[in-house]
C-alpha cells in the first residue's frame, strides 16, 4: 500500500501537477455521486472535486494522459479547467480539482432558461460548442461521449468536460438526469466498434437538435434502451422543430446522417453555422407543414392571437375541420373534460400522458396540430394544459396562463354556432380555461400571486353552476386561501357538490368525516366507496387504506390490497408505491420481492419521492432485480433532488463503498 503511495506521489512530482492538500479546502457539499463542491480557504475560489481510483499503474497511467490531454487543450476558453489533484486524509482515493461552473449542464440550463432564449443565444450555444469540438478534433482528440450532460455553462458560456475519456473517472454517473442517457447521442454504427471524429459529429447533431427544441432527444420515447437503439439505426430521427432555421436544420441532418462517411466533418460545421445570420426579417425559417413538430418556441405573437378576436366559422363544426388529427384530439379533449370532473389535479397529468402512450400519439405533434388548428379556441384549456405540465414542451406556466386567459375572458356570440355539441365544448372549455386561470392565481404561476382573486373567480363560476369551482371554493374555505378557514362551510360546500354528483366532491366529503370536521368514519366510508365505484382513483386509494388501517369498516388486508391494486393499474402513485410495501411484508398477498420492486419502480417513474428512495435501496441490495450500482445512485439522487433529506445516509454508504 505505502510502495503504491510512493508510486503516486513521484508521479505527480515528475509530472509538475499542481498537488493540494485536503485541509485547504473548505464547506464540502456532495452534489451527486462522486462529485463534490468545495471552496479553496485561501483565495474563496469556488471548485470541483471529483474522485478518481488510482488503484494500480494502469489507472495511474491513464490519469496523467487525461493531465497531458487536458494540457494540450487549456488554451481553450470553453474547456473546463483543471486546477490540480487533492486526497482526502486517510483514504487511498485521489480527487481532481476542476473548475465550478455555476449554470449546470447544457440539458440543465435548457431546462431551466429555454422560454427566454432567442435564436441568436441558441445560435452562439450551438457555435462555442462546435468550435470547442473542432479544438479537440484538431488536436486529434475525439471526446467519444459528445452530449449536453458533459457539456456545461458557465455565465452563459459553454464548459466542455475532457476529464474521464480514458475511464480512469467510472462514467458512472455522467448520465445520470436522463433515464436513457448517453444513448441519444451515440452514434449507431460505432456504438459496439470504436469511437471516431464521425462519432462526435453525430452527437453534435443530436445536440444542435437539442438546443432548437429545449428537450432531450426522444424524450417521449418509453421504449427500453435497446428498442431506442434499434430506432436509431433504422434512420429515426427527432422532428425539426418551428422556427428552427433552415440552415441551422440542414446542418444538424447532415450531422446525424446514418452513413459515417457522408457526415461534414467539424470544419465545415463550423463554416456552415458562421453563414448562419439571425435577423426578424432576413432569416429563412423551417414550417414545412407536412411534418409534425415540438411547440416549445411558438410564441403567441407568431399565432395571430394576441388582441385578436377568434373567428367563428359556424358553416365548419369542429368535427369536420381537418379531419386526419380531428378524430384523436376529439377524443382527447373528451378523456380531458373527463378527468378534470371526475379526478384530483395531481393524476390528471399521467393521466393525459398515459392515454397518449396507449393510442400511440407524440405530444409534441399533438399539442402542434392543436395550436395551429382553424378551432384552437375551443380547445385553449387542454393547450394551456399542456404547456402548465410540460406535455410535448417544456414546462411554461406564462403560455399556459396566456392559453387559459385567452378563453376566460374572450367574449364569443355563441348564438353563431349552428350546433349545440359546439355550444357545449365553447362553454366547457371557457369553464376549466377559467379555473386553470384562477389556479394559477392561487398558486402565483405564470402570474403574480393572487388568492383572492383566484377565490373571486372560483366563487363567480361556482354561482353559475359550476361543480369544479364549487369543489375548490370548498377547498379554499378549508385551507385559507383567498378567505377566512371555514370547517362548517367546508363540508356544506362539498355535501352540494358530492350531492349533485360531483365524483371528486363525494371522495372529499368521505375524508371530511373520516378525518374530523364531524367524526362519522362509517359515513365517510360510505361516500369514499360511492366515489371510488363511480370511477375517482383517489378514492379507490383511500377505500384501500379505510381496509387496510380498519376506518369505517372492518380490516381487511385482502380488500385493502385489492383496492390499492385498482388505483395503482390507472397510475396512481401512492397506491403504486404501497402495492410495493404489500409484496415487500406479505400484507393481503404473497410475499414477492420482484413485484415489489416492479410497482416501486412505476411509482418511481411518476415521481414518487419515497418509491424513488425505495428503487434505490432494491438496486443497491440487488432486492427483486440484479444488483445496479449506477441505478442504485441514480435513483436516491432523484429522491434527493425531489427533497428527500434522509436519502443522504444511503447515498453516502454506497458511494464509499465504491471507493
Amino acid at each position: 500500500m505505502s510502495q503504491g503511495k510512493t508510486i503516486i506521489e513521484d508521479i505527480i512530482q515528475k509530472e509538475n501537477i499542481p498537488f493540494y492538500q485536503y485541509t485547504e479546502f473548505q464547506n464540502l457539499k456532495l452534489i451527486t455521486a462522486n462529485i463534490f463542491k468545495a471552496t479553496f480557504k485561501i483565495s474563496q475560489k469556488i471548485t470541483v472535486l471529483k474522485c478518481v481510483y488510482l488503484n494500480d499503474k494502469f489507472t495511474i497511467n491513464n490519469l496523467i494522459n487525461e493531465i497531458k490531454r487536458y494540457r494540450k487543450l487549456e488554451i481553450h476558453d470553453n474547456i473546463l479547467k483543471f486546477y490540480g489533484l487533492t486526497k482526502q486524509e486517510n483514504i487511498n482515493n485521489y480527487m481532481i480539482i476542476l473548475e465550478y461552473v455555476n449554470e449546470g449542464s447544457l440539458r440543465q440550463y435548457l431546462k431551466t432558461n429555454f422560454r427566454k432564449l432567442d435564436w441568436n443565444t441558441k445560435l452562439n450555444l450551438a457555435k462555442q460548442i462546435a468550435n470547442v469540438l473542432m479544438h479537440l478534433h484538431s488536436n486529434d482528440i475525439i471526446h467519444g461521449k459528445f452530449n449536453s450532460e458533459n457539456i456545461y455553462i458557465h455565465n452563459g458560456n459553454i464548459k466542455l468536460n475532457v476529464f474521464g475519456l480514458t475511464k480512469i473517472i467510472p462514467d458512472s454517473l455522467s448520465f445520470l438526469t436522463n433515464n436513457l442517457g448517453p444513448m441519444q447521442y451515440m452514434d449507431p454504427q460505432h456504438l459496439e466498434l470504436f469511437k471516431n471524429k464521425s462519432s462526435d459529429i453525430f452527437g453534435l447533431g443530436i445536440i444542435l437538435w437539442e438546443i432548437s427544441s429545449g428537450n432531450p432527444p426522444f424524450e417521449m420515447e418509453s421504449s427500453s434502451n435497446v428498442d431506442l437503439l434499434n430506432n436509431i439505426v433504422k434512420g429515426n430521427r427527432e422532428m425539426t422543430i418551428p422556427g428552427t432555421p433552415h440552415k441551422y436544420k440542414e446542418i444538424y441532418t447532415d450531422c446525424w446522417k446514418h452513413n459515417g462517411n457522408l457526415r461534414p466533418d467539424i470544419f465545415q460545421v463550423v463554416k456552415n453555422l458562421s453563414k448562419i445570420i439571425i435577423s426578424d426579417a432576413g432569416t429563412e425559417f423551417e414550417t414545412p407543414k407536412s411534418q409534425p413538430y415540438n411547440v416549445t418556441d411558438v410564441k403567441l405573437e407568431n399565432l395571430n392571437m394576441k388582441n385578436v378576436k377568434p373567428e367563428i366559422k359556424s358553416d365548419l363544426p369542429f368535427a369536420e375541420v381537418t379531419k386526419e388529427v380531428n378524430g384523436f384530439i376529439n377524443d382527447l379533449f373528451d378523456f380531458f373534460i373527463d378527468i378534470r370532473k371526475k379526478q384530483l389535479q395531481k393524476i390528471q397529468p399521467t393521466m393525459i400522458k398515459n392515454f397518449m402512450r396507449v393510442h400511440k400519439k407524440n405530444p409534441v405533434e399533438i399539442l402542434y396540430e392543436m395550436i395551429r388548428h382553424p378551432s384552437y379556441y375551443l380547445f385553449t384549456s387542454l393547450i394551456g394544459f399542456f404547456y402548465q405540465h410540460g406535455i410535448g414542451t417544456v414546462v411554461d406556466n406564462q403560455m399556459a396562463f396566456k392559453f387559459f386567459n385567452l378563453a376566460a375572458n374572450e367574449t364569443i356570440d355563441i348564438s353563431s354556432f349552428n350546433s349545440s355539441s359546439l355550444k357545449k365544448l365553447y362553454d366547457i372549455n371557457k369553464e376549466v380555461s377559467t379555473i386553470s386561470l384562477a389556479d394559477m392565481y392561487s398558486d402565483g404561476l405564470g402570474v403574480e400571486k393572487d388568492t383572492k382573486k383566484a377565490f373571486q373567480i372560483y366563487s363567480k363560476l361556482a354561482d353559475k353552476g359550476s361543480l369544479m369551482a364549487l369543489n375548490t371554493v370548498a377547498y379554499c374555505y378549508d385551507n385559507g386561501l383567498g378567505v377566512e378557514k371555514n370547517e362548517e362551510k367546508v363540508l356544506e360546500l362539498y355535501l352540494k357538490s358530492a350531492e349533485k354528483g360531483s365524483l371528486v366532491a363525494q371522495s372529499n366529503v368521505g375524508v371530511c368525516y373520516g378525518m374530523g370536521i364531524k367524526k362519522d368514519e362509517a359515513k365517510g366510508f360510505q361516500w369514499i366507496m360511492k366515489s371510488a365505484l363511480a370511477g375517482n382513483i383517489t378514492a379507490m386509494y383511500n377505500v384501500g387504506c379505510s381496509y387496510n388501517i380498519g376506518i369505517g369498516v372492518s380490516k381487511d388486508e385482502k380488500e385493502a390490497f385489492k383496492w390499492h391494486l385498482k388505483a395503482a393499474e390507472k397510475g396512481f402513485s401512492m397506491a403504486q408505491y404501497n402495492l410495493g410495501h404489500f409484496y415487500k411484508h406479505g400484507d393481503g398477498i404473497n410475499r414477492d420481492e420482484v413485484k415489489a420492486f416492479e410497482w416501486y419502480k412505476k411509482a418511481a417513474e411518476n415521481d414518487h419521492i419515497d418509491s424513488q428512495y425505495m428503487l434505490g435501496l432494491y438496486f443497491y441490495e440487488g432486492r427483486g432485480t440484479k444488483k445496479d450500482i449506477v441505478n442504485a445512485i441514480y435513483w436516491l439522487n432523484k429522491a434527493k433532488d425531489n427533497g428527500d433529506t434522509d436519502v443522504n445516509e444511503l447515498l453516502e454508504e454506497v458511494i464509499s463503498n465504491m471507493m
